[in-house]
């Protein structure tokens, strides 16, 4: 088994909306930097000032061999009154060494300050920036995640959030130190010797143009970084999510092959960056070993010969000295300079897709002055709707109208993919209709405040998912304030309690992940007393028993007559005997209603739904050829035997 698709057709993240994300790194700072203006202006004011006090040791340094040692030129320190100063080499000696140690320790206290103002600003927007981004996902609608994959929007909680880290933490720290240096070294270059500082100038222009490609190269390689690690982490999270079915088919190489090439896809975009990245920084640094040569050369021959060409000032040893220093911290600095780039586009890529994120529409959101419903009576209208889904040419349902009076039992039955629970779905809004109305209470849905329509209604879909912790909390999950008694009455409503008594631990049992510690029935029960457990107005039960057995069944149904008895019931069944009491069954074919009626009713019509009681009661063997060309492309291959 080999992997058919290659990994370059895995859908990227918010590809389009990316693209219109502009200054995405200064709107980062602006929209979660303003909160901590002091905590960054003393991160500034000490990132600035720390290279600043770093460069006078050097210059001090030119003054102990020109002034002590030489004694070639007077004993001067700047701003400070020669009075103060003595006169004796050896005491000279000692304050200079004096204030390079001051200077270094005072450089060393700006630092530290600087780092912890700086990561304390990185970490605290990084987790604002991580909840908001989850609180964003929260929001959107169950279309947003119909299209994307799981692991691309945990890549972006995860590892594109994760990535602010070194941006907000190091990146202005070092631009702003870089840029401190560059000034303060040039400044100290044309104080010793304007002359000389020119010649020691003229790499900058040529690191500048380096750099300058640089970026051009590597911004659309950290883009395509990113999103081929979205791509890998959707993989991955594919294949363990349904890691029991890929052994069942034994697809273990299968998943393998398709782990391997999306991750050989990342592997070449890497490398990419990789290769780029060692082209420039070795670059760099050769020129700025021929400058330090070059520098050298006619530094030695000033001192020796006198100003060379049109040059007239003269230079000492302890100047040049100076120089050479300069020219290592200075010239450094610009090739640091392409670290930050690197590490600039590399976070860049990160902050577009939080954005991209964070600007996605949301779809299903409260109009203004949404109406608060707080007594809900369960009359529930649908005006000619017709929903179709965003991948789909042909609508899901089509031209649906019925009205349920409140307190109702509504049955929904009908051939798989004819429409049943994309009708149910639409009722919590889920969705909302490409056409017509649906109504509870007379209100359009549209109009209803979102989190009061939603705690109206139960829900129980036909795959029930169940979190990582115990019975108990799985079943009070939307109301963690109910008693134990509560919960237990619940879990008896909805045939749990005597399953959950006979575990290991009883309602404290952990269920692992996904409830994958449980079997299907058992999960379906565990729903069920969950929906039971918030007292609905309305329930939506999806094939909530297909998962257990004819006598469990039984006995759910039991008791969830009784439980909804004063509340408007929509029950989607695959064994109609779940239906077969409901006060009327919708049949649904094609996505339209294509009956109506109690169960006497539909059977004494003698159409659709009848032929389905009869052949699960075996009146029937099979349903009618007229029925199964509907329902079956004639095209499709045979597998019987």
């Amino acid at each position: 088994m080999t992997a058919d698709k290659d990994t370059d057709d895995e859908p990227l993240l918010f590809e389009q909306d990316q693209a219109a994300t502009s200054w995405p790194i200064p709107r980062l700072f602006q929209e979660y930097g303003a909160e901590y203006k002091p905590l960054i202006a003393v991160a500034l004011g000490a990132s600035l000032l720390s290279p600043v006090v770093s460069l006078l040791p050097t210059y001090l340094l030119k003054v102990v061999i020109d002034s002590v040692f030489l004694q070639t030129t007077p004993f001067h320190v700047p701003f400070v009154p020669a009075s103060w100063m003595p006169t004796q080499p050896w005491p000279q000696l000692l304050v200079l060494v004096g204030l390079i140690v001051v200077a270094a320790v005072t450089s060393t206290g700006l630092g530290w300050i600087s780092g912890w103002a700086w990561g304390r600003f990185a970490q605290t927007v990084q987790h604002i920036v991580r909840t908001d981004a989850y609180e964003k996902i929260q929001q959107l609608g169950i279309a947003f995640f119909d299209d994307q994959q799981t692991g691309q929007i945990l890549s972006i909680l995860n590892d594109d959030v994760n990535e602010l880290n070194r941006l907000l933490e190091r990146f202005l720290d070092e631009l702003l130190r870089i840029g401190a240096r560059f000034i303060g070294i040039a400044a100290f270059l044309f104080y010793l010797h304007w002359q000389l500082a020119i010649i020691a100038l003229l790499p900058v222009p040529v690191l500048a143009v380096m750099s300058r490609w640089f970026i051009s190269r590597i911004r659309p390689m950290y883009d395509d970084v990113r999103q081929r690690v979205g791509v890998l982490n959707a993989r991955i999270e594919n294949s363990l999510s349904g890691i029991r079915v890929v052994k069942a088919y034994t697809a273990e190489s299968f998943e393998a092959n398709r782990v391997d090439d999306a991750s050989k896809q990342l592997l070449d975009t890497r490398w990419d960056v990789i290769t780029t990245r060692i082209s420039f920084f070795p670059a760099m640094n050769v020129v700025n070993w021929l400058s330090f040569g070059v520098l050298v050369i006619v530094g030695g021959l000033w001192i020796l010969n006198g100003p060379p060409l049109f040059f007239t000032e003269p230079l000492s040893v302890g100047t040049l000295v100076a120089f050479l220093t300069y020219n290592r911290q200075f010239t450094s600095p610009l090739i640091q300079v392409g670290h930050l780039i690197d590490l600039y586009h590399d976070a860049r890529a990160s902050v577009i897709r939080i954005f991209a994120l964070k600007d996605y529409d949301i779809e299903i959101k409260d109009q203004e002055n949404a109406l608060s419903l707080v007594d809900i009576d369960g009359n529930v209208t649908y005006e000619d709707v017709t929903f179709r889904y965003d991948s789909d040419e042909e609508p899901a349902i089509e031209g649906i109208s019925f009205e349920v009076e409140p307190g109702a039992f509504v049955g929904l039955v009908g051939p798989t993919g004819s429409g049943k629970t994309t009708l149910t779905k639409l009722l919590p809004r889920f969705y909302d209709p490409d056409e017509g109305a649906i109504r509870l209470d007379g209100h359009d849905l549209s109009s209803i405040a979102l989190t009061d329509l939603r705690s109206a209604i139960g829900y129980v879909s036909q795959e029930p998912f169940l979190f990582s912790g115990t019975v108990s909390e799985n079943i009070a999950y939307s109301t963690p304030d109910v008693s134990r008694a509560e919960i237990e009455q619940a879990a008896r409503m909805g045939g749990a309690h005597e399953f959950i008594t006979a575990l290991a631990d009883g309602y404290e049992t952990e269920v692992g992940e996904r409830g994958v510690k449980l079997s299907g029935g058992q999960r379906q029960r565990i729903a069920i007393a969950r929906a039971i457990i918030t007292d609905p107005d309305l329930l939506i039960l999806d094939e909530a028993t297909s998962h257990v057995d004819n006598e469990t069944e039984v006995l759910i149904q039991t008791a969830l007559r009784e439980f909804s008895a004063d509340r408007t019931t929509f029950a989607i069944a695959h064994r109609l005997s779940t239906v077969r009491n409901a006060d009327t069954i919708l049949v649904l074919d094609d996505g339209e209603i294509v009956e109506q009626g109690t169960h006497e009713e539909l059977l004494e019509r003698d159409g659709l739904y009848s032929n389905l009681w009869k052949v699960q009661v075996g009146e029937l063997e099979e349903l009618p050829d007229t029925f199964l060309e509907q329902t079956v492309d004639a095209d499709a291959p045979n597998f019987s035997r």
